[in-house]
């Protein structure tokens, strides 16, 4: 040791006579000196890193495996930490505010399959809290005639636009609305000479019964009945033997109501929304159906973001599928309770513009069958088509015959439930929108995580070091 004290003098000798050297050469006068030697003096005060010689330091093994030990976790804790960080770049952040787009129009996408309902059979009616309603939808949806395997009819009627009996009703509504001028001569259909006029329905109707013609057809013909209210058609009966598929989009008020796919044809009348069809056919109409895609809004691109909360339970519904069978009711209501929560897109939390808008939802949904069991609850399994099963869902009409039959079996006790059979989709818009966003973190907050966390297990380790060397000089000091 005593060596080693006389190296350092020596060596701190020969750095201060290195210095006085260099000064004098320097050629600084005396008050540049003491300028400098004022400025080593601030400079060692500020020093917190202090040195020791090397001969002064002692290896010991239990400092190697503590150590170890640091590397270890420190190479555990930086590698989490990393993982951590890249993590949160990939999250999004959710933030709640008031929606204000009520006056937009809202997109419904939808592709729907009804493997046992009729194109010609099939109608899309829009209802809304606001008033408005949209009756057989055909502008903006698609049908495709399906047999009952699901395979697509050939030919050029194989696609055919939804529901032409819009343009029917607007000219019921003109003329019902139209007056008639001083001069008016209603036609008589034929039933009457040329030059004759027939000023009202039942003119038109005496005319035909004069000459033993049906008068059935003139209720949904003749100017004057359609005028006067009585232009009653006669519900047509279901067709068989063929499916459908309907896709397309309608656009829709943001405001709170229902779409729906139920039996018969819609119309208004005096304020209301009515079906007309025949109600012993009611067993027919097979709401069997399978949710290829619903979505309320655009479809979101999953490239916007890198990732996107909820991305995945955008459209819940898609590939949902009901079928019904003799043993939940024959056919019956299914109603979805959608609830629509607004979502916009940004690509920063302080952006002022959104990068997309959809919306996103949630739902509930009810099954009501049109045949119900007496001694049967209120709950009904949904039924899964069989593999061998040919017919769909018309099997239900061997039930009544068997029943007139006066064959006793089960099945008499069923009785039909007061509902109209069909899917109906009823939709409920929250308040407020959800804006989504990605997370920043940025890059200089993992670097000062990493010196904390390097220099908290560092600090440790040397403390553990300590105590342990500690612990073992004194068992030296006392054997």
């Amino acid at each position: 040791m005593s060596a080693s004290l006389r190296r350092r003098g020596l060596d701190e000798r020969s750095i201060s006579s290195y210095e006085t050297n260099t000064i004098s050469l320097n050629g600084g006068g005396r008050s540049d000196d003491d300028k400098y030697l004022k400025r080593k003096k601030i400079y060692k005060s500020l020093d917190f890193f202090p040195k020791v010689e090397r001969d002064y330091t002692v290896k010991t093994e239990h400092g190697g495996l503590v150590s170890v030990v640091g590397y270890v976790v420190i190479s555990i804790l930086v590698l989490s930490e990393v993982i951590s960080w890249i993590s949160h770049n990939r999250s999004t952040v959710d933030n709640v505010v008031v929606d204000t787009s009520t006056n937009k129009k809202m997109q419904v996408n939808l592709n729907v399959t009804f493997p046992a309902l009729a194109c010609v059979d099939l109608h899309v009616d829009v209802m809304d809290v606001a008033g408005d309603s949209q009756l057989d939808i055909e502008d903006t949806l698609v049908k495709r005639r399906l047999n009952l395997k699901g395979i697509p009819l050939e030919g050029e009627s194989s696609v055919e636009r939804a529901n032409r009996a819009k343009v029917e009703q607007d000219e019921k509504k003109r003329l019902e609305h139209e007056k008639k001028h001083p001069g008016y001569c209603g036609p008589c259909y034929g039933s009457k000479d040329v030059g004759e006029c027939c000023q009202t329905c039942e003119d038109v109707i005496s005319a035909y019964k004069t000459k033993r013609w049906n008068s059935d057809i003139l209720l949904g013909v003749a100017e004057q009945c359609v005028r006067e209210g009585r232009s009653e058609r006669k519900p047509k009966k279901m067709t068989k033997g063929e499916g459908c598929n309907l896709s397309g989009y309608m656009l829709v008020n943001r405001v709170a109501g229902n779409f729906h796919i139920a039996m018969g044809e819609g119309v208004e009348r005096d304020g209301r929304h009515i079906h007309q069809f025949l109600p012993e056919d009611a067993i027919n109409f097979n709401a069997s159906h399978v949710i290829h895609y619903l979505s309320f809004g655009p479809k979101l691109n999953k490239n916007i973001f890198s990732s996107t909360s909820g991305s995945d339970h955008l459209n819940v519904l898609d590939g949902v599928s009901k079928y019904t069978t003799e043993d939940n009711g024959g056919t019956g209501v299914f109603q979805y309770f959608i609830k629509i929560v607004p979502t916009i897109y940004k690509d920063s939390p302080k952006a002022t513009k959104p990068t997309f808008e959809t919306n996103r939802f949630f739902f509930t949904d009810r099954y009501r069958p049109l045949l119900k069991h007496l001694v049967d609850d209120e709950h009904y399994e949904m039924g899964k088509r069989k593999s061998d099963e040919k017919n769909w869902g018309f099997g239900v009409n061997k039930v009544a015959g068997a029943n007139a039959g006066g064959n006793k079996d089960h099945h008499h006790h069923h009785i039909q439930n007061s509902i109209l059979p069909g899917v109906f989709f009823v939709y409920e818009i929250y308040p407020f929108a959800v804006e989504i966003s990605p997370n920043r973190v940025s890059f200089t907050h993992l670097v000062i995580r990493l010196m904390a966390l390097v220099g908290g297990v560092y600090t440790i380790m040397s403390w553990a070091d300590s105590f342990l060397y500690n612990r073992e000089k004194q068992k030296m000091t006392r054997s």
